[in-house]
């Protein structure tokens, strides 16, 4: 991943708010590339989004987040949350994400629940990914997650990035990934991606692309700092993207072309 890293501005953040209250967009979500709580004021932003008529969620790896931090997204009427794992148990959890700790993420999934209480909202979302796990795991995971959830769901992990050489684990475990990366490639594909069709992702820079899944700026097509959302999302260049997808011509498009060649349908 080669794109520029930063935080959102306020002004970038202004201009999100300005469009919803015009085009009444129905629902902002914190996403995508980057975990929204390390932002030093996600907090006030999604108050702004909120404020301006959106329903907002967000996705968390769940870390950085405080019984402070969970009292006052309880106070902001934050519509949605997403806690996500990787792995079905401490070692595949810890072993996908170097650093975190399993336990510790459901002790801070318990504590929002139950800090939750009776109110409605946030409604409260789980996912996680496999690699190899067992049934045994799998069910494991679900018992230990599934009393302090509205929702769960478990899929697979995308490995057709990895670059296994250059990975620091063992010969074996080498080996181990590459077999799950040619499993990956033999699952069935999805013919069309309806990412392009129905919404618009937005960088911290204000930069707009068409897919979520656009680690690098392939498909931008706008800034919201210079135009606005509708317009950009109207646009001839998204409109050229989405004629290129609908015909499934995916090896035109850089950010298409390293999804499509092995993307498996969720399970």
């Amino acid at each position: 991943m080669k794109r520029m890293k930063g935080m959102m501005s306020d002004i970038v953040a202004d201009a999100i708010a300005d469009n919803v209250r015009k085009y009444h967009i129905k629902a902002v979500r914190f996403i995508r590339w980057g975990e929204p709580t390390i932002h030093p004021e996600y907090i006030s932003i999604i108050r702004k989004i909120k404020n301006a008529g959106a329903l907002t969620h967000i996705n968390t790896n769940g870390s950085l987040l405080s019984e402070d931090a969970i009292r006052e997204l309880l106070d902001i009427h934050l519509d949605s949350i997403k806690f996500s794992f990787q792995g079905a148990d401490e070692g595949t959890y810890n072993e996908m994400r170097q650093g975190g700790d399993y336990h510790r993420l459901l002790s801070i999934i318990k504590k929002f629940y139950e800090m939750r209480g009776d109110r409605e909202y946030p409604y409260i979302q789980i996912s996680t990914t496999l690699t190899n796990e067992s049934e045994e795991q799998v069910q494991s995971f679900v018992s230990d997650i599934e009393n302090y959830c509205d929702y769960y769901n478990i899929g697979y992990t995308m490995l057709r990035h990895l670059n296994v050489d250059a990975m620091n684990i063992s010969s074996v475990e080498k080996e181990k990934v590459r077999r799950l990366k040619e499993r990956e490639a033999n699952l069935e594909r999805i013919p069309v991606c309806s990412e392009a069709f129905d919404k618009a992702s937005i960088n911290w820079n204000g930069d707009v692309t068409l897919c979520c899944a656009d680690y690098d700026n392939f498909m931008i097509v706008g800034n919201i700092m210079d135009n606005d959302l509708v317009k950009i999302y109207n646009s001839n260049a998204a409109k050229v993207y989405r004629e290129v997808i609908a015909n499934m011509q995916y090896d035109k498009i850089e950010c298409c072309r390293n999804c499509y060649e092995t993307v498996p349908f969720e399970v």
